[in-house]
């Protein structure tokens, strides 16, 4: 019988024999033995009953060709268990076929395959492990590989008994990125789309209900920007966004000039370049995800659909980010149109709204409403606040902005000044030349640029926010300096806030800067008579140390932020090519000025150039937090006694294997949006139980507070 196994059909029995002793001597042993054991018997198949096998029908696997054509024992052991399956399975061909028996597969090549594929398996979750602990900003498209993942079943890809079932069930949830919890709420919640907590929660224990109209205001970058040119490279590009979903990588990869040239404002009126022309998406999709699966708001889209909200009385009014708010309004009527929803929104449903904002839009909603009531804005007058907003809730808000922006525009050096995710393909796919150009244009980015100055910021002596050490601890850097040069020379001198400006104004071209001071003032009013006199001036209507709230007693402004995320706070800079910053002036060409990234392994807070502080990890809490826990609460800055409620939430993120985006438990600049207790007071206050929010401190900000001098 055992040479019988070894010649099936006839012909080419030691062909097959050497190769596979060559392949595996003790595999090819074990099979002669079993064959001889086992009495193996093969049977010849009619030509009909091999060419319906060869022939794959329906949905029904395709079964291997049997033929009398001579065929190597290797392909049969191959073959040999799905053509078993198939012939058991074909009622049919019960008659016409025999009954097959083929050596069964050695002992040793199934254990080896097993452990082949569990190799693989763990192979994989290590490097993806590896990389999301490396760098998880730069993974967050792994997002989207849980929506393609979430629901397959690794089962059907791995043989029956080849690994414990709760194994594959464990390594079938952590591919997934479900949420593997500990005892608190926060981190057992799992927010994959469509689990719509904490809304659910809240509405069944607190009967909370829809009340007020709610307008979502986004913020930088956040906000789609599509295409409605029709002129030469726009034309494939028409209606299709260049800013957010798929289309815009693939412009970036590969038509990039096209895409700049889309992006960037004109220089001299700092609108549309001639024959282009991008606009803000429309509608609640137009911020509800970045790309598929990379949500921004889309989860408080669906905590306040739990409680009956729906595009009746739920707006998002997107923007483009990348204009000045003055041109907001010349191009686009942007605020004109925001005062018309709302006043629309009171009279159909005699509710006031809650306006909810993020980032940037908290400097926008500040402009509108100084703008609403301007006689030279929209001519509400002093009540029309009062009488039409019942919130503002400014969710992780840059009121005294954010110092990224100065290096933004100083050198092209970004670092998330965009989304994470397209942060990855401008640093990889466009030069410093490039970004400073775009950057430069939008001049709706040089709103964030940072208030107050040295007042807020600190000087050369020190910072509000310097943290001291101790004689073990590694040395700190003071935050004063906004701008520091190694030498700090009298030619290349340390920069304070107010410097750093000024050293701003020397490398802008003479375009840009005209256009910077016809939008923006950066500094502090310290007395009635300097409020009265730019009541009118739109210029200071984004800073809130140069206005006054508005005459709106019975508003709330609610400020949620995260802190206890490493935050860029200052910088290591050098120049290129000059010895003075009286030379920096640059009409083209690369800045001359970049972040000196040499290691400073002696300093603490220091990283490649950038010196860390507290903050939220885009914003620090300087900015999240001055106004709200102390400038807003003194007279001159808040006349009519608007409320002013401050909640703090201390950035707790999962791990990042358990969730890209750090869970319900994380407060970071953008996941904030998808934060449980973040989420839960939003629904209170939109459901009219604004008064239960009272304020909640974990950071240092009231003793920052207390070192800034401002009256």
């Amino acid at each position: 019988m055992a040479k019988e196994a070894d010649t099936p059909q006839g012909g080419n029995s030691g062909s097959a024999r050497r190769r596979r002793k060559n392949r595996n001597n003790n595999s090819s042993n074990q099979t002669n033995d079993s064959a001889a054991k086992g009495g193996a018997t093969y049977v010849k198949m009619p030509k009909s009953t091999a060419a319906a096998l060869a022939e794959p029908s329906g949905s029904e696997p395709s079964t291997p060709t049997v033929t009398g054509t001579p065929r190597s024992v290797s392909q049969v052991e191959v073959r040999s268990q799905e053509l078993a399956s198939a012939i058991l399975k074909t009622n049919l061909l019960d008659k016409e076929l025999g009954v097959i028996k083929v050596a069964p597969l050695a002992a040793g090549r199934v254990k080896r395959r097993r452990w082949f594929i569990a190799g693989l398996v763990f192979g994989g979750l290590a490097a993806l492990s590896g990389i999301l602990y490396a760098n998880p900003t730069k993974s967050v498209h792994i997002d989207r590989m849980h929506g393609m993942l979430g629901d397959f079943d690794f089962l059907s890809i791995l043989p029956e008994s080849l690994l414990p079932d709760d194994f594959i069930q464990d390594i079938t949830r952590l591919l997934s990125l479900d949420s593997i919890g500990g005892d608190s709420v926060t981190s057992t919640v799992n927010y994959s789309k469509g689990d719509f907590q904490p809304a659910l929660t809240l509405v069944g224990e607190e009967k909370l209900e829809k009340v007020h109209n709610v307008i979502l205001i986004p913020g930088i970058i956040s906000s789609g920007l599509e295409s409605w040119s029709t002129a030469n490279c726009s034309r494939p590009y028409f209606r299709q966004r260049l800013w957010g979903t798929s289309t815009m990588f693939k412009a970036i990869l590969l038509d990039k000039e096209c895409w700049v040239q889309h992006m960037m404002l004109d220089k001299k009126t700092g609108l549309d370049p001639p024959g282009i022309k991008l606009r803000a998406a429309k509608g609640l999709d137009a911020a509800d995800y970045f790309i598929t699966g990379y949500w921004i708001w889309g989860k408080a889209i669906e905590n306040l659909a739990v409680l009956g909200y729906d595009s009746n009385d739920m707006a998002l009014a997107a923007y483009d980010w990348r204009l000045s708010y003055h041109d907001l309004e010349r191009r686009d009527q942007y605020f004109s149109t925001l005062k018309s929803q709302i006043e629309v929104a009171l009279k159909s449903t005699g509710k006031k709204t809650v306006l909810v904002t993020h980032s940037m839009g908290s400097q926008v909603t500040q402009y509108f409403m100084k703008w609403v009531e301007s006689k030279k804005g929209g001519n509400g007058g002093d009540s029309w606040v009062n009488e039409h907003i019942e919130a503002l809730v400014n969710l992780a808000g840059t009121p005294l902005g954010v110092p990224k922006t100065l290096s933004s525009l100083l050198s092209g050096e970004q670092r998330e000044t965009v989304q994470p995710l397209a942060n990855y393909l401008l640093d990889h796919f466009m030069n410093r030349n490039e970004l400073a150009r775009v950057f430069r244009s939008w001049t709706g980015l040089t709103s964030l640029l940072p208030k107050g100055g040295n007042a807020v910021w600190g000087d050369l002596l020190g910072a509000p926010d310097d943290i001291s050490s101790d004689d073990t601890a590694p040395e700190m850097v003071s935050y004063g300096a906004q701008i520091r040069f190694d030498d700090g020379s009298s030619l290349l001198p340390n920069q304070t806030m107010d410097d750093a400006l000024q050293l701003l104004t020397r490398v802008l071209d003479k375009d840009a800067l005209r256009l910077l001071q016809r939008d923006y003032m950066y500094g502090v009013f310290r007395t009635q008579e300097e409020m009265d006199s730019h009541a009118d001036d739109h210029r200071v209507w984004t800073n809130p140390l140069q206005h006054q709230l508005p005459n709106a007693p019975n508003m709330t402004i609610f400020c949620l932020y995260g802190h206890g995320a490493t935050t860029e706070r200052a910088y290591y800079y050098t120049a290129d090519n000059t010895d003075s910053v009286d030379d920096l002036r640059e009409e083209a060409g690369t800045p001359a000025l970049r972040i000196d990234k040499r290691q400073r392994a002696h300093l603490e807070n220091v990283d490649i150039g950038i010196v860390h502080g507290e903050g939220d990890g885009t914003v620090p809490l300087l900015s999240l937090g001055y106004m709200c826990a102390s400038g807003w609460r003194k007279p001159l800055y808040n006349p009519h006694g608007v409320r002013i409620v401050t909640r703090e939430f201390i950035h707790n993120p999962l791990a990042a294997f358990k969730d890209i985006r750090g869970g319900a438990g994380a407060s970071d600049h953008i996941n904030i949006l998808g934060n449980y207790d973040v989420t839960a007071d939003m629904l209170r206050i939109v459901s009219g139980r604004g008064h239960t929010v009272e304020d909640q401190f974990s950071s240092d900000i009231l003793k920052y507070a207390e070192r800034i001098n401002i009256p």
